[in-house]
């Protein structure tokens, strides 16, 4: 039997959960994403759970197995998933900090990066207003049937029984200008997202079937993404199979 070509020391470990590990077999986590995230844990900074890396570093770290522009994409589903967080990196060649959730400190605390994912405003991305039915006011009440009764509308406007349906939709108009504009399309299968919020409007773009990301990224500008992310989340509320238009549909509950 061979000796191992290095000597292990055990005075030199880090502390890595199993939850790691259980979040992958459960599928909230891919294997790619499950190794770069172990990765990172690795060579964190215990005094701060953070680790200094780059693109290109984590390119060649991993023998340039991913390329950058994959490691790009798997540090952003990572930063979606809250398992890290960085801040934008649009533009930038260099090296850049990583916040790691829950990461083990050596103060015997552990790194806490929620309320990195909160907005200017004090609430996170994710979060909305609730209320019971008890504290509802009645107009308000009022207005989101009113709201309700409108998306159902739309909902038959758009949807494959529609009579209406072939007639003429944003989405017409959008096609339309992408055609005159053939020299600014940024195709959707070879879009390579520098950000979180281009991350998401790609996958909001896959899920409406489109071709280019121009729409998305107008969108993006004009609305922001918390509009989009809430208009994403009422087209998923809707009946499986109920839209035939995604697009034009997505577009008009844009403009509510």
């Amino acid at each position: 039997m061979e000796n191992l070509p290095f000597k292990i020391d055990n005075n030199d470990y880090v502390k890595l959960p199993r939850s790691i590990k259980t979040a992958l077999v459960d599928g909230y986590l891919r294997f790619e994403e499950y190794t770069v995230l172990v990765w990172l844990w690795i060579n964190a900074n215990p005094r701060n759970g953070r680790a200094h890396v780059s693109y290109a570093g984590l390119s060649k770290d991993f023998k340039e197995k991913y390329s950058k522009n994959h490691i790009n994409r798997l540090m952003l589903n990572l930063k979606r998933k809250k398992w890290v967080w960085f801040a934008v990196q649009q533009g930038r060649r260099s090296s850049f900090n990583v916040d790691i959730s829950n990461y083990p400190l050596s103060d015997g605390t552990f790194k806490d990066i929620d309320f990195r994912f909160l907005q200017k405003s004090g609430r996170s991305e994710n979060d909305t207003d609730i209320q019971t039915p008890a504290e509802v006011p009645a107009e308000v009440g009022d207005v989101r049937q009113k709201l309700k009764n409108e998306k159902n509308a739309l909902v038959e406007r758009f949807s494959f029984t529609s009579e209406s349906s072939a007639g003429r939709s944003p989405k017409n108009d959008t096609d339309k200008e992408n055609k005159n504009n053939r020299s600014t399309r940024r195709p959707v299968r070879s879009f390579s997202p520098k950000t979180f919020e281009e991350e998401r409007c790609l996958e909001i773009a896959r899920y409406l079937e489109e071709t280019d990301m121009s729409f998305m990224l107008s969108a993006l500008r004009k609305h922001g993404l918390a509009k989009l992310e809430q208009t994403y989340q009422q087209m998923r509320d809707s009946p499986e199979g109920s839209i035939q238009r995604k697009g034009a549909y997505f577009n008009t509950l844009l403009t509510l």
